[in-house]
């Protein structure tokens, strides 16, 4: 009985250290795999780090933490290998160095013994009459009854050697795994406290971060408030940028140049002296006027849309559209502020100028000073006769004139006299490009009012009406062709000379 009661104990022991492998084995199993995705979090952390390393001090802390979990996953590596060798390694050394060899000697046990009860039932059944049968019989059972008795201790001795030993190799296993598990958080709190200052560091540097977005955060809710706000008053809805590169940004509809009747939304900007525009955030920005200095804005209030402003050069013009009459006045201002700012900058860069006034304002046979030293064209020219007023339209300011024929005119107008040609009219800048003083001198003693006597002598003969600033560029271009290709309004005696 106590033989079975030990052998029960013993397989329910054998069980036990199998259940107590297998569940050993899938621990170390979710280990590695919570290792392998660990990984994959520190090398995704580490890339989210490089997201700020213009800051120098955060990611300095992200790295040192980075560096600080790495170690931690080579520590959890360290433990799960030291127990599957304190678990699984052990105990399997001892499943597999006893328990064979006891099954083996427990059968041959069972095997004698099934021996023992044959020879003693033979020895029982030999005839008292048969001596021999008798003696042999007798001799069969002695000898099998000493080999049943040595299996007998053999096996008792495995089993006590098994019970005895199971119990030191399952305390050094668990005492090799408890050890293991101090190692690791021994050598994870030696790890954290290194960190201690850089967590230290970081702690303050949070506060920080945290005041800085809740300062940030109100400072946008308070924009935001005052978005709702002008939205709800009507503001223009424009973007004045004095702390970067443009000056106004918003959107604007641009007329199409090849279809008058199409209109495109886009995103308008002045920047650098140049108006800039793009058609959606992916495209790229588009220069529309390359230099604003060569440019005059004027309002559009003669065609059917409302709020509409005209953007000229001597190349091109090109109608836009606001969204109200606010925001056009305030495109207005803001185009005529920087062609103003332009000018000034020009001058600024301009070499001196002689202090005595030039010697071809006094007439005579004076001779032009040094070609090194370049007069003030625009304000020379603008004191001619009639010569702060375009010749052709009336316009103010006139930025540009014609060296052949002596007049000053209007960027418009000045596009108009490029395109009869050179040999009718040779425009150039007042405010970009060189001049002579022979060639301002012409300026002078010529001028709007004494070319105008001449090339609009018979205006009122023939029924026509001078342009105004507002009117038509068709309108402008007729009457310009008129007066100085046809010279349809010049004296009969003055037309040869004026030719």
């Amino acid at each position: 009985l106590k033989l079975e009661h030990f052998e029960a104990d013993v397989s329910v022991l054998e069980t036990q250290l199998d259940k107590v492998m297998k569940l050993c084995g899938k621990m170390v199993e979710a280990g590695q795999a919570y290792n392998a995705a660990n990984q994959l979090f520190l090398t995704g952390l580490a890339e989210l780090s490089m997201y700020n390393k213009k800051d120098g001090a955060i990611t300095n802390c992200l790295n040192q933490f980075n560096q600080g979990l790495q170690e931690m996953v080579s520590f959890h590596t360290m433990l799960f290998d030291q127990t599957q060798r304190a678990i699984s390694h052990q105990l399997t050394n001892l499943c597999t160095q006893f328990l064979p060899q006891m099954v083996e000697t427990r059968r041959e046990f069972v095997r004698i013994g099934e021996d023992l009860e044959t020879a003693a039932m033979k020895n029982a059944q030999v005839s008292r009459h048969k001596a021999g049968d008798a003696e042999r019989a007798s001799h069969l059972l002695l000898a099998t009854r000493k080999c049943y008795q040595h299996f007998a201790l053999d096996y008792c001795l495995q089993l006590n050697t098994f019970k005895t030993q199971q119990r030191i190799d399952i305390l050094n296993s668990v005492f090799s795994f408890v050890h293991a598990q101090f190692t690791f958080f021994h050598q994870g709190f030696d790890l954290l406290r290194d960190l201690e200052p850089t967590m230290k560091t970081m702690a303050a540097q949070l506060s920080q971060l945290s005041t800085d977005c809740a300062a940030k955060r109100k400072d946008l809710e308070n924009t935001h408030l005052l978005v709702q706000q002008r939205d709800a008053s009507g503001e223009p809805m424009v973007s004045p940028c004095p702390e970067g590169d443009d000056i106004i940004q918003g959107y604007l509809f641009k007329r199409s140049r090849r279809k008058s009747k199409t209109w495109k939304r886009c995103w308008f900007s002045i920047r650098d002296n140049q108006l800039i525009y793009r058609k959606s955030h992916k495209e790229e920005n588009v220069v529309l006027f390359e230099d604003l200095r060569l440019c005059a804005v004027k309002s559009l209030d003669h065609i059917d849309r409302r709020s509409c402003f005209e953007l000229l050069s001597v190349q091109k013009c090109c109608a836009l559209q606001a969204d109200s009459e606010q925001l056009k006045q305030a495109w207005l201002s803001a185009l005529q502020g920087s062609i103003d700012l332009a000018y000034r900058e020009t001058a600024d860069t301009q070499l001196p100028q002689p202090k005595e006034p030039p010697p071809l304002l006094c007439g005579g046979d004076c001779s032009p000073g040094p070609p090194a030293q370049r007069l003030p064209a625009l304000g020379v020219a603008l004191r001619g006769p009639g010569n702060h007023l375009c010749c052709d339209c009336g316009e103010e300011d006139p930025r540009w004139a014609s060296i052949n024929l002596g007049v000053t005119m209007c960027i418009e107008c000045s596009g108009i006299h490029r395109s009869l040609g050179v040999h009718l009219s040779k425009v150039r800048s007042l405010t970009l490009d060189s001049w002579e003083a022979e060639q301002l001198k012409l300026l002078c003693v010529l001028g709007n009012n004494v070319i105008n006597r001449i090339y609009e002598a018979r205006c009122s003969e023939e029924g026509r009406v001078k342009p105004r600033t507002d009117s038509l560029r068709a309108e402008k271009e007729t009457w310009i062709k008129e007066k100085y290709v046809e010279k349809r309004f010049v004296q009969n005696g003055s037309s040869d000379g004026a030719r």
